[in-house]
């Protein structure tokens, strides 16, 4: 581990921790907080160094200092909280051909909004070898070395059904951006000097995430027109394009959160957030029939998906939108019916379905009224 002030959250991440490894390696970059008093306790290897400027110099000097013959990576803000999940890594690494193990990373979000979390999957327990090291000032990536790795030694990566909850997004307003608001140079940086077009793509994405958690809509209109999609993994161009399509609303945009919409729906149509996405496009081009199909699509999408989608949305709050529409539209009973399965929780999944299924209808024969 890496740290820096983590106090909050060091204690709970390393005591679930404790019992599972067989080292913990902790290197603190300047803490102010008191983050060191609780490494000291729970840490093999703790040193205090100072901030080199790189996460990756910073990050690989971690693995100079791991004793194991397995590494994994862990943020002060993140955990594993359950038992039969560590019990799965031991499993995994005790094959030989593992260069590397991925774990699904659920990335928790501000209360109140309508995704819930998002998962993902990286790389998180790898080989103690010194070919395997990171690059990159910030965001930094160990997949080239990784994949140079598995080349010369024929070994595989795997993953692991192990999740990795991560706090650090579910900051209020103000965290974020006193987390992000220094990143932005380093970002910059990385994408006006890339080493590879792969990689100035790839950090066009992260200045794209960067400026929209700081409400920099423009900013973010400009960079997604500039970058090839191409160049990006199929999960990273979905969220760049989700990106692009939310900050095209905000500005009013309306167009380009259409064209952007369209794109993920392309990439992936078993995303909820892509089919709601889609409807707030077509809500606000005037089109509130297809833009109510597409959010009843969304919520039953979600409901059905179970741990396969990356973005969870929050079942509430996508109840609330629809009633407030529905409301709008002088489907006041339909509105009345949302608003009681939001308070009522013993109203189960049936209820909902008949509702939206009932909401269905009445869109259809609206719709062709009006053409009539």
């Amino acid at each position: 581990m890496m740290v820096k002030n983590e106090a909050e959250n060091l204690e709970r991440c390393l005591s679930l921790a404790r019992p599972h490894v067989d080292e913990i390696v902790v290197i603190d970059t300047g803490s102010t907080d008191g983050t060191q008093e609780i490494a000291r306790r729970y840490a093999d290897v703790f040193e205090e160094i100072e901030w080199p400027g790189s996460f990756a110099v910073a990050r690989n000097y971690t693995f100079d200092k791991a004793g194991g013959d397995f590494i994994l990576v862990l943020d002060g803000d993140e955990y594993l909280p359950d038992d039969r999940h560590w019990q799965r890594i031991r499993k995994i690494i005790r094959h030989p051909e593992v260069a590397a193990a991925q774990l699904l990373v659920r990335n928790l979000l501000p209360e109140g909004q309508i995704m819930a979390a998002d998962r993902v999957w990286q790389e998180r327990i790898f080989r103690n070898d010194p070919q395997i090291r990171y690059e990159g000032r910030v965001h930094h990536q160990v997949q080239e070395k990784l994949l140079a790795y598995m080349e010369r030694t024929g070994r595989k990566l795997v993953r692991v059904e192990a999740e990795i909850i991560h706090t650090g997004y579910a900051l209020s307003a103000e965290g974020m951006v006193q987390k992000y608001t220094p990143r932005i140079e380093l970002l910059k940086a990385e994408y006006t000097r890339p080493r590879s077009a792969k990689y100035r793509a790839y950090y066009g994405y992260q200045l794209a995430v960067a400026y929209f958690i700081l409400k920099q809509y423009q900013d973010v209109v400009d960079i997604t027109g500039e970058l090839d999609y191409r160049l990006l993994l199929p999960q990273n161009a979905f969220y760049t394009h989700l990106l692009a399509a939310q900050a095209a609303l905000k500005l009013n945009n309306i167009p380009a959160a259409l064209v952007h919409a369209n794109e993920m729906l392309t990439l992936d149509r078993r995303e909820p957030i892509a089919y709601y996405t889609t409807g707030l496009a077509l809500l606000a081009a005037q089109k509130p029939g297809d833009g109510m199909l597409m959010l009843l699509e969304a919520y039953n999408l979600n409901e059905a998906a179970g741990t396969a989608v990356r973005f969870v949305l929050n079942p509430d709050e996508l109840l609330r939108i629809l009633g407030v529409l529905c409301a709008r539209s002088g489907l006041g009973d339909h509105a009345r019916a949302f608003q009681a399965l939001r308070e009522k929780k013993e109203y189960g999944a049936k209820a909902i379905k008949a509702l939206i299924a009932s909401l269905k209808l009445g869109i259809v024969y609206a719709e062709r009224r009006g053409a009539a």
